[in-house]
C-alpha cells in the first residue's frame, strides 16, 4: 500500500466544507543540506551556520528527511518536483538560460502538479522564483518558449506573482547612478548595490543623505542612510539634502540585486501578464520580504471552502549576496559583511543573513496566515493539528561554490552530481505526521514530491497521468503516517543527473571559468553573466584574455580553454565541467558516471586534442552527522584533492568482493533506469504517438509564433517551419511506451 489519502477520508473534515488539506510549499534556492545546523551540519563547528528557529519548529512538529536527492541545478528540479519525472523524461537538464529552446523548458503537455490538484478542487499559486521557462522580462532576450510571459499560468497554476530569470541581477554598483563607473572595471565603488557609511568606506561611504523615491518624495537621512534608503525602495545621494526636483543623475531604470526587481503578475491563462516597469514601487524592497507578503495576500484571499496550494519559491540564498535588512537577521555579532563581490571572505556571512531572513519571513507567513502565532519573545508557535495546511521545505540542489560548508566540498558542489551538489534539506509537518520531531533516513528523490502532493489531495498520480508519460516518483506519505516505515525503505536506489540543454543548432557557446570553483563551463550565454553573475573569467566573444588572434570570437569549448592555460602554464589547466553526469546510489556505494570533453596534454596542438571520455567513478557514502565528540563527518564522494576517494582510482582489480559487488548492482541499474527513456522525437504531446494531432499541433503554432522556437522545432535549429514540417511527417510512429 502506498498511503493515499482518498477522497471521502476523515482528514480535514473538521475544517468546514473543506475536505482535503492546504499545502504550504517552500523551496529554498541553492541551500544545500550542508547549511543547516538542525541536520547535524552548518559548518565547523555548526553554530557558525545560519540560526534557523522557524524551520526548527516546524521539524520538531514534522518529519526530517536526512537523505534526499535533487538534481545539481534549479530548472530540471524543479520541473522534476512537479512533474515526478526525472530530467531525462522532460528534457529540463540545467538551469534554463535564454538560448535554450522550447523543447528545454516545462512542456505543456506534462501532467503538472497544479493541475493534478486542479482534479480535488485545489487553487494553485507560485510566488516568487519560477525558472521552469525561459520568458524573460528584459526585451533584449525575447523568451524562445511559445507562451512568453503567460508561460507559468498556462502550465497549470491559477497565479503567478514573481520573477522568471534564475536568479536576482547583478548588484548595481553605482548604487542608482549617483556614481559614474570607473572607466576601467565598468563597475562603481559600491559593492553591495548602496552608498556604505564612512567606517566602512572613508573615501565613498556617507553618513547622511537624501533617499529620493521613484515617486519624487525625499527624505533626509542619518545613520547608516545608504542601505536604508535601499530597503525602503528609494536611492540615496550621499551627504545632500533632499531638493526638487530629483537630480538628473538618480537611476531609478536599474535593477540591483535582491532590491530592485521587474515584477510580473499573472492571474490567469486568458489574461496578460502584467510586468512592472523597473521604477514601479511594487518591485523595490527587499525581495524575501516581498515574496512573504505575496503570499500572505493571496493566501488571505483565498475561500474557507476551497483548498488551496501555495508554493513560495524564495529567490534566497542565489547569488549575487547582498545584506538583509537587520531587523530579519538573528545573529546581530555577524551581521558584519560589507564586501560583496562574488567569492569574497564575507559571502558566507552574508550568506548566513540571507537564509536567517528568509526563516524569519517563513515565521510571518505562517503567522499572518493563521497556520502558527506568535509567542511573546517573538518565536513561533507551530501545531499542525490546528491548521488544515501541510508545510513543506525543500532546496533545489546543492550550495554554490565558495558557500558550502564545511566539510562538504566546494569544489564538487552546485552543477555538479556529487553529495555537495545534489544533497537537500526536505521537512514535512502536517496533521497527518505521526510521532512528529522524527528523522528519515531513507532514500527520498526530489520527484517524489509529486506523489506527496497527489496523496495529500487525495489523488493517486499514476491513475491520473497518462500511461504514456513515465514516472520515476515513489510515496513519500507512509514515512509521515507510519513511524516505522524508515526501517522498510521505499527506494533501494536513488538517481540524479546533469546535462545540457537544447540550444539552437548555429548557437555559439561562449566559455566561463568559474574562478571560485576553478572549473570551466559553456552553460552561460554572455559575458555579463560570466563576469558579474558569477566572478568568472570569459573566454568567450568579447574577452579580454590575450587569446591566439586565430579564434577572434573567443574560445566555444572548455577543452579549448585548457589548451590555451596550458600552452601557459601546464598546471593553470582547470577542471571542466561533464558533458553529461549520472549518479545512482544504494545505502552504502555511490556511481557517479560522466562524460567529458577535455584537453589532452599528450597532445597538445591548440585545436586539435580535444578528446571525449566517459569515465565511472564509485565511493562508500553516508549521511552522518558532523559531530566533535566523537569526531565524526559523512562520507563524501571526493574525486580530487588530498581528501580523494574514488574506489576505482587504482581500478577495479583493487575493489573487494562486497565493493565489486556493489559496483556491477549499481552499473546494472544505471543502465537501466537510462534505458527506460525512449526518445520520441515529434511527439511533442507526450501520447506515444507521432500522427496527425502532432501536425496540427506543429501547424498551430507555427501560425502563433511565427515560425520561431517550439515543441515540433525537430531540426533544433531555433526555427519551426517547412522543414520541421516534412520531418514530422517522416517520423517513426509509434513511439516505445516506457517501461
Amino acid at each position: 500500500m502506498c498511503g493515499f489519502f482518498l477522497a471521502g477520508s476523515s482528514f480535514g473534515k473538521e475544517h468546514g466544507h473543506q475536505q482535503h488539506p492546504n499545502i504550504l510549499f517552500v523551496i529554498m534556492d541553492d541551500v544545500g543540506v550542508d547549511q543547516l545546523g538542525l541536520f547535524g551540519y552548518g559548518g565547523l563547528p555548526p553554530a557558525v551556520g545560519p540560526q534557523t528557529p522557524v524551520l526548527k519548529t516546524i521539524a520538531e512538529n514534522g518529519v526530517k528527511f536526512r537523505n534526499v536527492w535533487a538534481t545539481p541545478e534549479c530548472s530540471p528540479s524543479r520541473v522534476s518536483m512537479f512533474t515526478g519525472r526525472y530530467p531525462m523524461r522532460h528534457n529540463v537538464m540545467a538551469a534554463i538560460l535564454p538560448p535554450d529552446l522550447a523543447i528545454s523548458q516545462q512542456s505543456p503537455f506534462e501532467t503538472a502538479t497544479p493541475k493534478v490538484l486542479k482534479a480535488a478542487g485545489y487553487k494553485s499559486a507560485l510566488i516568487g522564483k519560477s525558472h521552469f521557462t525561459n520568458s524573460p522580462t528584459n526585451p533584449r532576450t525575447p523568451s524562445t518558449n511559445p507562451y512568453g510571459e503567460t508561460a507559468v499560468v498556462q502550465l497549470g497554476w491559477d497565479y503567478f506573482q514573481g520573477w522568471f530569470d534564475g536568479g536576482p541581477n547583478a548588484i548595481d554598483t553605482t548604487a542608482g547612478g549617483v556614481v559614474p563607473v570607473d572607466s576601467t572595471t565598468g563597475l562603481g565603488p559600491y559593492k553591495c548595490g548602496y552608498v556604505s557609511n564612512k567606517q566602512v568606506d572613508p573615501v565613498n561611504g556617507a553618513d547622511s543623505g537624501a533617499c529620493y523615491q521613484s515617486n519624487g518624495s525625499c527624505v533626509n537621512l542619518s545613520q547608516n542612510p545608504g542601505q536604508t534608503c535601499l530597503q525602503s525602495g528609494g536611492i540615496l545621494v550621499p551627504n545632500a539634502s533632499c531638493l526638487t526636483p530629483t537630480p538628473s543623475n538618480v537611476n531609478f531604470n536599474q535593477q540591483n540585486g535582491y532590491y530592485v526587481s521587474q515584477l510580473v503578475v499573472n492571474t490567469g491563462e486568458n489574461t496578460p501578464a502584467v510586468i512592472s516597469p523597473v521604477d514601479d514601487p511594487v518591485g523595490r524592497g527587499y525581495r524575501t520580504t516581498l515574496e512573504a507578503n505575496f503570499a500572505i495576500d493571496w493566501i488571505n484571499k483565498q475561500s474557507i471552502s476551497n483548498p488551496w496550494m501555495t508554493t513560495i519559491s524564495f529567490s534566497s540564498a542565489h547569488t549575487p549576496f547582498q545584506p538583509a535588512p537587520s531587523s530579519l537577521v538573528y545573529t546581530k555579532a555577524l551581521t558584519v559583511g560589507q564586501d560583496c563581490s562574488d567569492g569574497s571572505l564575507d559571502s558566507r556571512v552574508l550568506m548566513n543573513q540571507m537564509i536567517e531572513a528568509m526563516d524569519k519571513e517563513l515565521g510571518r507567513v505562517l503567522v499572518e496566515t493563521g497556520i502558527a502565532t506568535k509567542n511573546i519573545d517573538g518565536s513561533i508557535s507551530y501545531d499542525p493539528h490546528k491548521s488544515n495546511t501541510v508545510v513543506i521545505i525543500v532546496g533545489d540542489n546543492g550550495s554554490y561554490a565558495s558557500d558550502v560548508r564545511l566539510p562538504f566540498d566546494p569544489e564538487h558542489s552546485k552543477g555538479t552530481v556529487y553529495q555537495t551538489g545534489v544533497w537537500v534539506p526536505l521537512i514535512v509537518a502536517g496533521p497527518m505526521v505521526n510521532k512528529p520531531g522524527r528523522d528519515v533516513s531513507s532514500m527520498v528523490n526530489i520527484v517524489d514530491l509529486f506523489s506527496l502532493f497527489g496523496d495529500i489531495g487525495g489523488i493517486n498520480v499514476r491513475s491520473y497521468v497518462p500511461k504514456t508519460q513515465a514516472l520515476d516518483a515513489k510515496p513519500l506519505m507512509p514515512y509521515l503516517t507510519n513511524p516505522t516505515q524508515d526501517k522498510k525503505p521505499i527506494r533501494s536506489t536513488n538517481f540524479t543527473q546533469y546535462g545540457e540543454n537544447t540550444r539552437a543548432t548555429d548557437f555559439v557557446n561562449g566559455t566561463c571559468v568559474i574562478k571560485s570553483a576553478n572549473t570551466c563551463t559553456i552553460l552561460f550565454p554572455g559575458q555579463n553573466i560570466c563576469e558579474v553573475g558569477y566572478g568568472g573569467t570569459w573566454y568567450g566573444e568579447g574577452t579580454s584574455q590575450p587569446i591566439p588572434s586565430s579564434y577572434p570570437n573567443g574560445f566555444s569549448s572548455c577543452c579549448q580553454v585548457n589548451q590555451y592555460l596550458y600552452s601557459k602554464s601546464p598546471s593553470s589547466v582547470v577542471a571542466v565541467l561533464p558533458d553529461n553526469s549520472y549518479a545512482v546510489r544504494n545505502k552504502d556505494y555511490k556511481l557517479v558516471q560522466q562524460t567529458t570533453t577535455n584537453y589532452d596534454p599528450n597532445n597538445p596542438t591548440l585545436g586539435s586534442a580535444c578528446l571525449t571520455q566517459t569515465v565511472d567513478e564509485f565511493y562508500k557514502v553516508n549521511e552522518l552527522p558532523v559531530t566533535l565528540v566523537p569526531p565524526q563527518s559523512p562520507a563524501l564522494d571526493r574525486p580530487t584533492g588530498s581528501l580523494a576517494n574514488n574506489l576505482l582510482s587504482s581500478g577495479t582489480a583493487s575493489l573487494t568482493y562486497v565493493q565489486n559487488k556493489n559496483y556491477q548492482e549499481l552499473q546494472k541499474e544505471l543502465t537501466h533506469v537510462i534505458g527506460s527513456a525512449q526518445p520520441c522525437p515529434g511527439d511533442a504531446n507526450l501520447d506515444g504517438l507521432i500522427n496527425s494531432k502532432d501536425y496540427l499541433e506543429q501547424i498551430k503554432w507555427i501560425g502563433i509564433t511565427g515560425g520561431s522556437s517550439t515543441w515540433w522545432d525537430m531540426n533544433q535549429d531555433g526555427l519551426t517551419n517547412d522543414t520541421d514540417i516534412s520531418l514530422l511527417k517522416t517520423a517513426v510512429s509509434p513511439c516505445k511506451l516506457p517501461r
